[in-house]
């Protein structure tokens, strides 16, 4: 109890002095030896509490101190005369060793060599007395040859009623590697942007730039500081803007990665085109944080892919038109032949055809030579092309002094009048037969033909028939014609 002695030596002076009373006669001098006696026998009795209850809260104590050593979540040992007289399970597990084989060997036998005089150091200090809460980082090896990186830090305690150190581990060996491995990335990264002829950006969802890298000197002539807080929509080309504000508001939602091609404006206002592959930066919510995007200066190819792209219309014009009159030949009009009748069967509508000879042509090149004949082919050609108003209207030149002409969506009243307007326009030509006389002059024989097209018929049988009018139609020119022209003409 708190008071045991005390109380114990108190009532024991108060009876030794009872059982005198009786033995002597009472004085003052023996009431103030009584008193005396008793406080002496007090004062005795709380020495002995004391003792006993430092000794119980030491007893105390220690039990605690081993509890922490021996069940902390950290590795730890305690270091007493230059060696290691305690290791907790923690430390066990770190260094792969049983405590047996730790235990009263030297710390500096686990510390690399490079480390051993901070230890020492550390060691020194703490049995000076200079108390200090930082934390050193060291490497230690383990049996298996492994590194650690390990933080510690140290206190001086009382172990085993001697001094000693405690020493708290931490192993940050994984911690180590990934602000290694974070300092390497961020190296390289640094390093790819500021040496990389792309063009390296982060932006915000809003569109300001929130870096740009140093290659925006030489591709935009604009440098960093120019460009950061600015707004990418400053620069855009007007006809981008709208797509490339979709993607943005498509990357706030669900969009991960696009790539596009846009203009960019320079310094001079002029524009370049870029080529962007653009990714998304989310954070743990998933809520947008920021785009990154790496863009190539692609103008150089653009323009050869225009140039191309025109050569590749010049050489397909070239392909498809007849070299002597410049109007489309036989293959192209096979193409838009085909074309033409899906497009009137998905529609159901009629289709016309108008086949065209020259009458007598082959007496017009004989009796005039060649190049007249050339020189009458590309006249009649070029008007047979003029007479066409419609843009869907076709004129092609089918073969020798045969041409046809296609009318999508036209029946046979239309097909009738195009064929007359057509004989009209050549005979207002006024070609001659004969460079002596005016009369007669050259004329063209007409056969028109109009189908609907449908599953039992083919772009052919429109042909076909158009063909077998314009026979007819020249048979009934020939019976037709002066009498004095015929002979003229034989």
């Amino acid at each position: 109890m708190k008071y045991t002695g005390r109380t114990t030596l108190s009532i024991l002076s108060i009876m030794v002095s009872f059982i005198e009373s009786f033995s002597e006669k009472t004085t003052l001098w023996s009431i103030l030896e009584a008193v005396s006696f008793a406080a002496i026998a007090f004062l005795l009795g709380w020495v002995y509490d004391k003792a006993i209850y430092y000794k119980n809260k030491a007893e105390i104590s220690e039990t605690r101190l081993w509890d922490i050593l021996k069940f902390s979540p950290e590795p730890i040992i305690v270091y007493q005369d230059e060696r290691i007289v305690f290791v907790n399970e923690k430390f066990e597990q770190l260094i792969q060793l049983p405590s047996t084989e730790i235990i009263g060997k030297s710390i500096l036998q686990y510390v690399l060599p490079e480390y051993h005089s901070t230890v020492e150091k550390r060691l020194q200090e703490m049995s000076d007395g200079n108390i200090t809460q930082d934390r050193v980082e060291l490497k230690i090896n383990t049996p298996s040859h492994h590194v650690l990186d390990i933080e510690i830090s140290s206190s001086p305690i009382i172990y085993n009623s001697k001094p000693a150190v405690e020493v708290f581990i931490r192993d940050v060996t994984k911690r180590n590697r990934l602000e290694e491995e974070l300092r390497k990335n961020d190296e390289l990264y640094r390093f790819i942007t500021e040496n990389t002829t792309d063009l390296i950006s982060y932006i915000n969802p809003n569109g300001c730039y929130r870096y740009i890298s140093p290659s925006s000197k030489c591709m935009l002539d604009y440098n960093q500081d120019e460009l950061i807080g600015r707004n990418l929509y400053e620069y855009l080309h007007p006809d981008e803007v709208e797509h490339v504000t979709s993607l943005i508001l498509e990357a706030d939602s669900d969009l991960d990665f696009a790539s596009f091609t846009h203009r960019l404006k320079l310094k001079d206002n002029t524009f370049i085109w870029l080529e962007t592959n653009a990714r998304t930066i989310r954070g743990n919510s998933q809520k947008l944080e920021g785009i990154v995007a790496v863009s190539r200066d692609i103008t150089e190819r653009i323009e050869k892919e225009k140039n191309l792209q025109e050569t590749n219309v010049m050489l397909r014009f070239i392909a498809n038109m007849d070299g002597l009159t410049g109007i489309a030949n036989r293959r192209f009009f096979d193409e838009r032949l085909q074309e033409e009748w899906k497009r009137m069967k998905r529609n159901s509508l009629p289709f016309s055809a108008i086949m065209i000879d020259i009458d007598y042509f082959k007496k017009y090149n004989d009796y005039n030579g060649h190049q007249a004949g050339d020189d009458c082919l590309r006249r009649i050609a070029k008007t047979l092309k003029d007479t066409l108003k419609r843009p869907g209207d076709f004129a092609a030149r089918y073969g020798g002094e045969e041409f046809v002409i296609l009318l999508p969506d036209t029946d046979e009243q239309g097909a009738s009048h195009v064929a007359a307007m057509l004989q009209a326009n050549v005979i207002k030509l006024n070609i001659p037969y004969t460079p002596e006389e005016h009369e007669p002059v050259v004329t063209i024989s007409i056969g028109c033909a109009t189908l609907i097209p449908n599953e039992r018929l083919n772009p052919e049988d429109l042909i076909k028939l158009a063909d077998e009018k314009l026979y007819l139609s020249k048979d009934n020119r020939i019976h037709h014609f002066p009498l004095n022209q015929l002979t003229y003409l034989a």
